[in-house]
């Protein structure tokens, strides 16, 4: 950790030294103008705080930690530009001590009349309704970061992007991904039975006929603006399959559970637009796992997502409506499995049903991983904030209730401006939702109070 930072604190002090004279010629050109300049620093430094609130147990201290975000923004002149993102962070997380590196971004644009193209690590996040993006599927996610700012939770991929503006109203943008960038679950912070272990996502490797590529179309008009996309690839989340089993007679029985990815093809469209003060933001994607015909009772089964959202503001509040629905054609009706007993395994007449018992039970697993265990789904969203005291304290309510499956999440937030740079927020997660469900996975994980103090340069 050391190392990193004094590396990266040498280079900065050495820049001026080095350049000093460019530099002075550029800031009398620019007269001062950050936006002009060939180089721009900037970022933040936060210290943070996650309390765990378990029932029949004291507060555990989840998280703290402190981190420091270094943002690098380089111009090349009329021909492109390059950013990167660093992020140092020590600490501890769910019991476990922290401490290292991560560029979350590092890309280069290269501008070429009407064309561009980024090559390198970054966040490409499509969509645009409010909270829930169906079309989002080139971005992986870290479901279990501990931040304040939702933001956080994506995670940067190695995409090379090309993008084509034939007309201002006309965007045309072609992605490849060459390695594939899994979303990080942790199964291990959830209940598990002790036999069962889960291992590390199983990596598809550099292959290009297997490479992830997608595509799409934006139309930005006045009064409307919209988009349809393509994707085909590997999903962002990998399904849970069974590893090699022992052989009977079962004396020690354990089950390794494995994370393959899966490809998957996605169709979708989106649209924002204002009508009557009011924001209304739509959504809808067709995704279809797997790239043949053959039946895999582990991967999850073609659906339709949709969202609609509206936003409006009302003076200093504003108050955003989300609907979310989902529909699966081909859906099989299936019980949760019954809580298996490693005992079981004494009695021969069970080994060759064991198989069948396993793949049953994965398979609902992973249907409450991809929210699948109905047939129709409906969600609601509901996100009212304010802005009091001159926009120097807000406070908003973050909640999401799925009528379907009886789950709901509230996230009240406090974000306190104290001065220019300085930012203190005071908050609280809360999921909960009946057994067999994700938000009854990660409640003992995630629900409790947190803080942050953020200082911004």
């Amino acid at each position: 950790m050391k190392k990193y930072l004094l590396l990266v604190i040498a280079g900065i002090a050495s820049f001026p030294l080095l350049h000093s004279q460019s530099l002075f010629e550029s800031s009398l050109g620019n007269q001062g103008d950050p936006a002009n300049s060939r180089l721009v620093l900037s970022g933040f430094t936060r210290g943070a705080g996650f309390v765990g609130l378990i029932k029949d147990q004291d507060p555990l201290l989840r998280s703290a930690y402190g981190e420091t975000a270094l943002q690098i923004k380089a111009r090349g002149g009329t021909w492109g530009q390059a950013y990167t993102d660093i992020r140092f962070r020590a600490g501890s997380e769910f019991g476990s001590g922290i401490e290292g590196m991560e560029v979350r971004e590092a890309y280069a644009d290269l501008y070429a009349g009407k064309v561009q193209i980024r090559a390198g690590k970054q966040i490409s996040s499509w969509g645009r309704a409010d909270g829930i993006n169906p079309t989002d599927n080139l971005t992986p996610k870290n479901y279990f970061t501990r931040s304040s700012d939702p933001d956080d939770m994506r995670l940067g991929n190695y995409i090379l992007r090309g993008q084509l503006r034939p007309w201002n109203f006309l965007k045309i943008e072609v992605d490849i991904v060459p390695w594939y960038v899994p979303s990080r679950y942790r199964f291990d912070l959830i209940d598990l039975p002790s036999f069962v272990s889960i291992s590390d996502v199983s990596h598809p490797g550099f292959v290009w006929d297997k490479t992830t590529a997608a595509a799409k179309l934006d139309l930005v008009l006045p009064a409307v603006e919209g988009s349809v996309s393509w994707f085909s690839g590997y999903d962002a989340l990998p399904v849970l399959r069974p590893g090699a089993l022992p052989a009977p007679p079962f004396n020690d029985f354990n089950l390794q559970l494995l994370q393959v990815p899966f490809r998957q093809q996605t169709v979708g469209a989106d649209f924002a637009t204002i009508i009557l003060k009011t924001g209304i933001r739509g959504e809808i994607a067709w995704k279809k796992p797997g790239i043949t015909d053959t039946e895999d009772p582990l991967l999850p089964e073609a659906e339709f997502q949709w969202v609609v959202s509206l936003d409006r503001e009302f003076g200093p509040v504003r108050l955003i409506l989300g609907y979310n629905g989902k529909y699966i054609p081909d859906f099989t009706p299936a019980d949760p499995p019954q809580e298996f007993d490693p005992a079981m395994l004494t009695n021969p007449a069970v080994w060759p049903l064991l198989d069948g018992l396993l793949t049953s039970s994965i398979g609902y697993y992973n249907r409450i991983l991809f929210d699948q265990t109905d047939q129709w789904s409906h969600a609601l969203l509901v996100r009212p904030s304010i802005e009091l005291f001159h926009e120097t304290l807000g406070i908003e309510v973050n909640s999401l209730i799925n009528f379907t499956t009886e789950e709901y999440m509230v996230y009240p937030k406090i974000s306190w401006h104290l001065s220019d740079g300085v930012l203190a927020v005071l908050g609280y997660q809360f999921y909960d939702g009946p057994d067999n469900t994700r938000f009854s996975w990660i409640k003992n994980a995630l629900n409790g109070p947190f803080f942050e103090l953020r200082i911004t340069y």
